[in-house]
């Protein structure tokens, strides 16, 4: 048993360094963003390793393993308690056994009360076409359904429609009609091509919406990553032609030319060096081509975005730093329309663990936002 307990206080005290320091690489930056996630699964690993140091354990190494599994936990709880007081302040209620429960349900397809995917094309303005998926509550009952039209991420150079399928199979079972869109990826450069396609898609459902069952007039966009960033930059440009009532953005860069000196300041990226997803996306640098990062940055159209917007980020995120978020941020909160949400604790793609405490809250206070702007519950 004192194998064991070594076994398990070393794997619990090196995820706890990993998670206290920001991250030199990307595989250490995932094994941060799945700590934070699980931390109360951490906390009562931390706790057993510490039980079975001090039971079975002999001599000073024993002691001192204890210890640093002892306060590994106590960093766990501290995390979970931080995490919990925030969504409760917030009105939700989190679950515990969720953490466990839905790990895998980011990725889930089977959701009861549904339908879908259906898979169509859009034909964008060139004549590419671009998959998407559908999906529909089951039955989808009399009249015209809200809708939500679904932007991935992936850097801009990776990614298709079905990776927010998790989102899209989950708002359906709340009785949105969720289509999920495909855009062209880098390289080369797609600045331009990019938005242009998420535009194409809502024109798309816009045409379709009596054949969707949707309501036209209740659609909102949504995105995740990069995708956040065109669904905020291609929902405020004055080009859209579309009814958009509002727009949801998870962990969204917003700002590019903050985000890229941001992260040539950070040791993920690592400090000095280019940001490779970003320069490929736009072909160039900020000093290169100012013009198409101020146009590609959502930060320059707030003043056209749609009358209502939801932003979720993670407050420790590597990736889309909130510092670089912040004055988009702040300029939202001037309208009490818009709702921003810094999750404490949490990092890049922390919906990953689907039922995580952050997830939770992400959900709980996206849906309500949706249901009061779009769907219309007062």
């Amino acid at each position: 048993m004192g194998g064991v307990a070594h076994l398990l206080t070393g794997f619990v005290v090196l995820v706890t360094v990993i998670t206290a320091v920001p991250s030199p690489s990307a595989l250490l930056w995932l094994i941060r963003t799945l700590a934070l996630s699980v931390a109360p699964i951490l906390a009562v690993l931390a706790a057993l390793g510490a039980a079975g140091e001090f039971t079975f354990g002999a001599g000073g190494y024993a002691i001192v393993a204890g210890v640093l599994s002892a306060l590994s936990g106590a960093y766990f709880l501290l995390v979970t308690a931080r995490q919990w007081r925030q969504a409760r302040a917030l009105g939700v209620r989190p679950s515990l056994w969720a953490v466990v429960a839905q790990v895998g349900s980011f990725l889930r397809t089977d959701r009861p009360g549904i339908t879908g995917p259906h898979v169509d094309h859009v034909v964008a303005r060139d004549g590419t076409r671009l998959p998407v998926g559908i999906w529909s509550p089951d039955p989808i009952g009399p009249g015209r359904r809200p809708a939500v039209v679904l932007v991935h991420g992936g850097g801009w150079v990776g990614g298709n429609w079905r990776q927010l399928r998790g989102y899209a199979t989950w708002l359906a079972e709340h009785g949105y009609v969720t289509v999920c869109l495909s855009y062209r990826l880098a390289p080369p450069a797609r600045w331009d091509v990019a938005p242009a396609d998420v535009l194409d898609g809502l024109r798309w459902v816009d045409e379709r919406a009596e054949a969707l069952r949707v309501d036209p007039h209740r659609v909102a966009l949504l995105g995740s990553s990069a995708g956040g960033q065109l669904a905020l930059l291609a929902g405020s440009l004055p080009e859209r032609a579309t009814p958009l009532a509002a727009m949801v953005a998870i962990y969204p860069p917003t700002d590019l030319p903050l985000l890229y000196r941001t992260l040539r300041g950070t040791r993920v990226s690592p400090v000095g060096s280019d940001v490779p997803a970003l320069t490929t996306y736009l072909g160039s640098t900020p000093e290169q081509s100012a013009s198409s990062w101020r146009w590609s940055s959502p930060s320059t159209h707030l003043d056209t975005a749609p009358p209502a917007v939801y932003l979720a980020t993670g407050a420790k995120d590597q990736w889309t730093p909130l510092a670089a978020i912040e004055p988009y941020a702040a300029r939202l909160r001037a309208d009490p329309a818009n709702l921003v949400v810094p999750l404490v604790d949490a990092d890049h793609c922390f919906d990953l663990v689907w039922g995580s405490v952050p997830a939770q809250t992400l959900r709980a206070t996206m849906l309500a936002f949706l249901d009061r702007e779009v769907r219309g519950d007062t």
